[in-house]
């Protein structure tokens, strides 16, 4: 009895470590893009670091189970489109993150009081299946396992290259533990590779490992709602409305896919208050982690989540070794990919395709539209919407006009609506 307990404390513990391992990586990263639009470095790592740990810590609380971190596709949106090519400076992307997640929160709190039944049970399930690919391939081109191709959509990379090798080792290692039932796949994956690529010198602890936080005064406070002409004003606008459906997007549909809670429209709700607070405190939207799906290995989220924020706080003083262990980032893709896997074995175990043809061939094909777009853009409002929008389609040409839920039309509607907007700039 005592061995068993003590082997759900190892796995609650295991998954925590390789939850948070695989995404100190992101803040280095969305630092270093924000430090591109003129964001003090230290600042902006600070505040996205202490940001995240509190909405983990909060998700431990409320037994969501899921990681919080800084979005890298919305900040480099932010970044390089909004903030870089029209100009308006990293103070305007505050803004705007802050608009947006104040109407998102506005609008998922008023969506609970319209009359509207629920999506169809195949999203949620088509959700996670286009998770599951997406998370796979990003592990795979993370890698160099595939890399783009000039005759065809991608090929495989070089085994010459060390990344490519040790990657793939890497997740050969994590799919064999995974086939025989290891609930640490994930992390005896990370940590083997970890080392191996240590020992061989393509990661360095730099001289000087650790820093004090600082910077914080440098970011809290300053985002803006200024803008200087009508042009720029209409476009600030587009972008709060296209911010506000790209993040519902991702936030329900992560939500939907990876929280042990369930509640995605409360889960959206957290993550838009999240998102607000961000914005003061100089942190682009918060998203949930995929790295995430680790947490079905455990037993205890809580003690999960735990492990994850004590990792957060050395984190804070340890930008130096994430950032070089960032420049190599082998032991990351055996998590992304293992995670992708676990997710799913797990959603193929049950599909739940209607009884009817005409509806199973609108199912069908608006799931197959998810994945493939979820995966080969990475982006999830097109992704969902289009899907969407393709659902209500067949229903309609298929005869079934009546019997799509009126959710799905109200989602169709807002998602044209952010095509529209979003072919103007």
């Amino acid at each position: 009895m005592e061995d068993e307990l003590f082997m759900r404390f190892c796995r609650d513990i295991f998954a925590g470590v390789t939850m948070a391992m695989a995404s100190l990586a992101v803040f280095a990263a969305v630092a270093s893009m924000l430090q591109q639009a003129g964001m003090d470095f230290a600042g902006s790592f600070t505040a996205g670091v202490l940001l995240s740990l509190v909405g983990t810590l909060w998700s431990a609380f409320k037994r969501y189970g899921v990681v919080l971190v800084p979005s890298l596709t919305v900040t480099g949106y932010l970044v390089f489109i909004v903030a870089v090519s029209h100009g308006l400076g990293w103070q305007a992307v505050l803004g705007i993150s802050f608009l947006s997640s104040v109407l998102g929160l506005l609008f998922w709190w008023g969506s609970k009081y319209i009359p509207c039944r629920e999506l169809p049970a195949i999203f949620p399930w088509g959700i996670k299946l286009a998770l599951a690919v997406f998370l796979i391939g990003l592990g795979l081109k993370m890698g160099r396992i595939v890399i783009a191709s000039p005759w065809q959509v991608m090929m495989l990379g070089d085994a010459a290259d060390p990344l490519m090798y040790w990657s793939m080792a890497g997740i050969v290692l994590t799919l064999v533990l995974v086939a025989g039932g290891w609930r640490s796949a994930l992390f005896i994956g990370m940590v083997a590779v970890g080392m191996v690529t240590f020992v061989e010198g393509f990661w360095v602890i730099p001289e000087a490992p650790f820093f004090l936080p600082e910077g914080l005064d440098k970011v809290i406070g300053q985002l803006s709602f200024s803008v200087p002409d009508a042009k720029g004003r209409v476009f600030y606008g587009v972008t709060v409305f296209s911010l506000l459906v790209l993040l519902s997007a991702v936030h329900w549909s992560t939500f939907a896919s990876l929280s042990r809670a369930g509640k995605p429209a409360e889960g959206v709700r957290f993550l838009f208050v999240l998102g607000a607070a961000g914005a003061v405190c100089g942190v682009p939207p918060l998203v949930v982690s995929p790295v995430s799906v680790a947490a079905s290995m455990s037993q205890n989220s809580r003690k999960t989540l735990g492990t994850v924020v004590l990792f957060f706080a050395l984190a804070l003083f340890s930008e130096p070794i994430i950032a070089s262990a960032a420049e190599f980032p082998a032991m990351a893709v055996p998590v992304l990919a293992g995670s992708g896997f676990y997710l799913l074995l797990n959603t193929l175990k049950h599909c739940p395709l209607s009884e009817q043809k005409e509806e199973q061939r609108a199912e069908v094909l608006a799931v197959s539209v998810l994945v493939l777009l979820l995966f080969l853009s990475g982006d999830f409002a097109t992704a969902l919407g289009t899907s969407i929008i393709g659902y209500a389609l067949f229903m309609s040409v298929s005869g079934r006009f009546r019997q799509v839920a009126g959710s799905v039309w109200l989602i169709s509607g807002i998602f044209a609506l952010y095509y529209v907007y979003g072919s103007m700039f």
